[in-house]
């Protein structure tokens, strides 16, 4: 990636951007250089909630500052196939998409997305994002966690602290849950075993599997839904199990006397990414340097139990909220990055392993 000191030169930036610190401007220059080309961006989201923290926050904004309109479409997770249907075609729906970070390394690798900096280097905003949480085609606009949660009125005396606690039975009594699913339980697995976070990757599938082993037998339900695993926390199905911290959280704010554990949580982020060859790739990477801002990020987290990627969201976010989001600087120093790469090119093998182990 290129220098983030350099100034941005793309489209935006030569027809008048100008950041503040409390506010974005789009000169008027840029509306009618934009209008000539489309005065309409149309960018895949998840729906749902989500889909409409990403309005509030960032499509309606960008809209009233730019006059230029932005479409949200929902569709599948994961909609790599979608987009390189698109690509492959030259007929584009979308002209960028929301994506997990696995998702990009599928896509970009096969060249079915442009670079976020085009031949210009990241503006301002995205430069504030840290490495780790950006690459050449995607820059964090959204975090979440992959947590243990547990029962504070059951497991309270002797609460689990750690994996290797949620796997440590007779120890740390309770009921578990675990995820139907090789991703965010491969991880917790080996951390479980004693493998340290740094050395997680690539991930040993025959050790982990040896661990669910260990575990197997005591986890009465897999579940195969976010919603399902605030359910169970909420009623109490479950004494302790590990889930997305947003889950969690909907729990706890439903009123359930429900803790989350945040050391050694997997972190994982999506952001935007542009679509190779669209009509509007430099009005995406406006889009895209707009939206990674911390006053805009700062917004998102109002209608979202994610965290914010750029760490200058804190500066605006009220201290109560902080206090539940992933990447919270106290909590965040705790946990690991999943590797995208790895699982982008590993998720079909690790996957069918796991269905299999779970009928052996």
């Amino acid at each position: 990636m290129q220098a983030a000191t350099q100034t941005r030169t793309n489209s935006l930036g030569r027809r008048g951007f100008i950041a503040l610190s409390g506010a974005t401007v789009l000169a008027a220059p840029f509306v009618k250089a934009a209008s000539s080309k489309s005065r309409t961006l149309t960018i895949r989201d998840p729906g749902g909630p989500v889909g409409e923290a990403y309005k509030k926050a960032f499509f309606e904004p960008f809209s009233k500052a730019t006059g230029i309109d932005v479409i949200g479409v929902q569709s599948s997770h994961g909609p790599t196939g979608e987009i390189k249907a698109m690509v492959d075609a030259g007929n584009y729906a979308w002209d960028g998409a929301l994506l997990d970070m696995s998702d990009v390394v599928v896509l970009a690798d096969k060249k079915y997305l442009d670079t976020v900096a085009g031949s210009a280097a990241l503006g301002a905003n995205a430069a504030q994002i840290p490495a780790d949480l950006r690459n050449d085609f995607l820059v964090g606009a959204m975090g979440y966690a992959t947590v243990l949660a547990y029962r504070a009125d059951t497991m309270g005396k002797k609460p689990p602290t750690s994996f290797a606690d949620f796997w440590n039975i007779a120890a740390v009594p309770g009921s578990r849950s675990l995820r139907k699913h090789a991703s965010g339980t491969l991880e917790p697995a080996l951390l479980a075993d004693g493998v340290a976070k740094k050395d997680l990757y690539p991930l040993d599938l025959d050790r982990a599997f040896r661990s669910l082993d260990r575990i197997r037998n005591d986890i009465p339900v897999w579940w195969t839904g976010g919603a399902q695993t605030s359910q169970m926390l909420k009623t109490g199905e479950v004494d302790c199990l590990i889930t997305w911290n947003g889950r969690a959280q909907v729990a706890i704010d439903d009123g359930a006397p429900v803790t989350i554990v945040w050391k050694d949580a997997m972190f994982s982020f999506a952001g935007f990414a542009i679509l190779k060859g669209g009509p509007n790739v430099e009005l995406m990477r406006d889009f895209i340097e707009f939206s990674s801002s911390g006053q805009r990020q700062a917004e998102f987290v109002k209608y979202s139990t994610s965290g914010p990627c750029n760490p200058r969201a804190f500066d605006f976010i009220e201290t109560k909220l902080a206090d539940i989001l992933p990447t919270n600087p106290k909590y965040f120093a705790d946990m690991f990055v999943m590797d995208p790469k790895w699982w982008g090119n590993n998720s079909a093998k690790a996957q069918e392993r796991f269905e299999s182990w779970l009928l052996g």
